[in-house]
């Protein structure tokens, strides 16, 4: 039963949100809520952490109190550690479970784990077969077209991992290499649509309710992930929406996106204590507003804020000139 309303509210919406390690935290959770997106995901979750209900991952995975479908996923390699975490992801009343296999990060892949398990299809199905065994649960795989450019296994991977019991398989388009600079591989993508009986959702290079529609139409993907185009971009989702469902988008207005922002920091502060929140909104601050005039001043006044009074006192120096946006501050 939980499998097929997945699988409804992913092939009717034709959206699936990302897990992004540092960023599709707890905070930015909550105010991705606020613009109803059909699912949510957990940031890359350790299994082994979780199990030894490690402090720091008990946060990462705390659910939003919004009606909305949401996810955990996991990271690791050893089927057993796998099927014990996937069941506390249950009892805490998930909806759903996605197995990493596309983590580029060199210590979880020097483990043997996220991209690494690529190398070892039989490991990799045997994780998958483990979890979907012990849980009541959809169970999605998350992977890329391959470890590198010269093991491009996607294809082959794709069909054991469907025999294994994954619902749903997301494809980013590019392999382990883990070069953004690299062209997104469409053509893959659509070979694994071609190959497998279950949904599909395409992932990399989506970065507008545009560049959504072009993916689906060239893969015939059954729904597509956005990436870094998530990031500080919660407008994404309602774009997407709209776009794939013929209505019309109206981006958001500068008092809108310094309100967002703001609240932002606010769920970060309240969330890690103040100055670790600030830092954090470091990262983030700037890709509310990549088009402002002057963006170098204005990251480089973002690398100083230490007090949340700090961002509202940057905020306040974003202003409308025209049409465009500008950023008049002096470095603090």
């Amino acid at each position: 039963m939980k499998s097929s309303l997945f699988l409804k509210n992913l092939c009717e919406k034709k959206l699936m949100l990302p897990p992004l390690t540092g960023f599709t935290d707890y905070p930015y959770r909550v105010v991705l809520s606020d613009f109803n997106p059909p699912n949510l995901t957990t940031e890359m979750i350790n299994a082994r952490a979780l199990l030894h209900r490690n402090h720091r991952t008990l946060m990462m995975i705390k659910r939003v109190t919004a009606p909305i479908v949401q996810g955990v996923q996991l990271l690791g390699k050893d089927p057993s550690s796998m099927t014990r975490a996937a069941k506390i992801v249950e009892e805490l009343g998930f909806d759903y479970i996605d197995i990493n296999m596309g983590c580029t990060i060199k210590k979880v892949v020097s483990r043997g784990e996220g991209v690494a398990l690529m190398n070892d299809e039989q490991r990799a199905c045997d994780v998958l077969k483990a979890v979907c065994g012990a849980v009541d649960l959809p169970v999605t795989v998350k992977l890329r077209t391959g470890f590198s450019r010269k093991k491009i296994n996607v294809l082959s991977l794709s069909e054991k991992l469907v025999d294994a019991g994954a619902v749903a398989l997301t494809v980013h388009g590019r392999s382990g290499e883990k070069k953004f600079s690299s062209q997104v591989d469409l053509d893959i993508i659509s070979g694994v649509v071609g190959s497998v009986s279950v949904p599909v959702i395409a992932n990399g290079g989506i970065f507008s309710g545009d560049d959504a529609k072009k993916v689906l139409s060239v893969t015939g993907a059954a729904g597509v992930m956005p990436g870094r185009g998530l990031i500080g971009n919660p407008w994404i989702v309602s774009e997407i929406l709209c776009k794939l469902s013929g209505k019309k988008f109206l981006p958001p207005s500068l008092s809108e996106k310094k309100k967002v922002c703001k609240k932002h920091v606010e769920e970060l502060c309240s969330f890690y204590g103040e100055r670790r929140g600030v830092l954090m909104m470091r990262k983030i601050m700037p890709r509310y507003f990549p088009s402002t005039v002057y963006l170098k001043e204005l990251k480089d006044d973002v690398r100083s804020i230490t007090k949340q009074g700090d961002v509202s006192l940057i905020l306040g120096r974003i202003v409308e000139r025209g049409s465009q946006w500008c950023y008049v501050g002096n470095s603090f």
